[in-house]
């Protein structure tokens, strides 16, 4: 790879770890103890998920309005500052419900902005035949944040959770200086442009296809993203141990999650590569509601860390082999529709543990609709037309 290569995979795998990884699943990996420490009530936790989920909506809609030129960069820095300011300030106890719902949802909002823009700006500065190794490298970061998280699980008995949250602020610190070094040399070239996006190819049932599964895979993980760790220690009743080898395994997993879609779509072509891999995500979901056994947990948390950024990547990059120029505008649809399907998905749960519905019927639930999604995915890329030749 030449070094211009290099920069913008790192790039794109730093805001990747920022802007998913960090800024939302942070508060997954350290809610119980921050809902203990702080005195938030079940039902204020639940909101302040909604809120974030809330704010990535927000961000999803605002990107896609951008112009494709120098802004983008612009709002990619900005939307990273707010981030880290917004751990900074979720770090502190005592204060009013609304400023951690504010924080939550601006998080959000820069977690929306990073996804579309970055790459979006990694489209448009590499060449065609770049772009695959680029983005699987990229969408790596989301496995990074992931896993930046649990460093703090083993020792949370040991740290105050405001000094976790601390040192989340000073991670999205260095992310953000790093993002602004690696963007410099590309943002000559992003001057110059100002790309009219028009599609190149009518939106088929295919586009249609790709967006109603990834938006199924967007409600089918809500309890996951959101409540993973709280059934683990309140519902399982699992000690510190068993918690934090679960999280570890989800970050494990996030991290081989773009590669893993990388080999596939190597191997088998995009389209075969994302039916077998949503089969296996709609096991991975389904298997938490079979029984509480400690095999069966680890074995969930593993594969859903593993194919949540699988599917993220190849969705992303198989819209991108498809429609090219158009990119940015469709994947700000696919996003803003995954982001409003997680906001649904997220109060919906909510709703579901207000009204006692056990978590195994809401992992069951999950998986349903992931397998309907599934299903119609399976019958509109069935014919020869819609069959992709494997990467090279």
């Amino acid at each position: 790879m030449s070094s211009n290569n290099i920069k913008l995979s790192i790039f794109l795998c730093l805001s990747m770890c920022l802007g998913i990884g960090i800024l939302r699943f942070s508060y997954t990996a350290l809610l119980p103890t921050t809902r203990d420490a702080f005195g938030w009530s079940l039902s204020f936790a639940s909101i302040l998920g909604s809120a974030n989920l809330l704010g990535y909506l927000i961000g999803a809609f605002l990107a896609m309005r951008l112009p494709q030129n120098k802004i983008m960069v612009q709002a990619i820095q900005t939307a990273a500052v707010a981030g880290m300011i917004s751990l900074f300030c979720c770090a502190f106890s005592g204060l009013s419900e609304a400023w951690y719902i504010f924080w939550r949802v601006l998080s959000g909002i820069s977690g929306g902005l990073l996804m579309i823009l970055s790459p979006s700006v990694v489209a448009q500065c590499c060449d065609l035949q770049d772009r695959f190794k680029i983005n699987f490298i990229g969408f790596s970061g989301i496995g990074m944040g992931v896993l930046l998280a649990t460093l703090f699980l083993p020792y949370l008995d040991r740290i105050s959770i405001q000094s976790a949250w601390l040192i989340l602020c000073g991670f999205a610190f260095i992310i953000c200086i790093s993002m602004h070094l690696l963007l410099k040399p590309f943002k000559q070239r992003l001057s110059a442009q100002n790309i009219q996006t028009k599609t190149a190819l009518p939106l088929n049932a295919l586009f249609y296809s790709l967006l109603l599964v990834y938006a199924c895979s967007a409600f089918a993980y809500i309890p996951h993203s959101l409540f993973w760790i709280d059934y683990l220690s309140q519902e399982q009743q699992l000690s510190l141990f068993w918690i934090n080898l679960n999280w570890v395994l989800y970050g494990l997993g996030s991290a081989f999650g773009a590669f893993s879609a990388y080999l596939l779509a190597r191997k088998l072509g995009n389209f075969t590569a994302l039916r077998l891999l949503y089969s296996v995500y709609i096991g991975a979901i389904f298997i938490a509601a079979l029984s509480p056994m400690t095999v069966l947990t680890l074995a969930s948390s593993f594969l859903t860390g593993l194919l949540n950024p699988a599917v993220v990547f190849l969705t992303s990059y198989t819209i991108l082999q498809i429609y090219g120029l158009a990119y940015k505008k469709l994947w700000s649809i696919a996003t803003l529709c995954f982001a409003a399907t997680q906001l649904i998905g997220g109060l919906s749960f909510s709703a579901l543990q207000h009204f006692a519905v056990t978590y195994q019927q809401q992992f069951s639930l999950a998986a349903l609709v992931l397998l309907l999604g599934t299903l119609q995915l399976f019958w509109f890329t069935r014919s020869h037309a819609y069959k992709s030749t494997p990467q090279t």
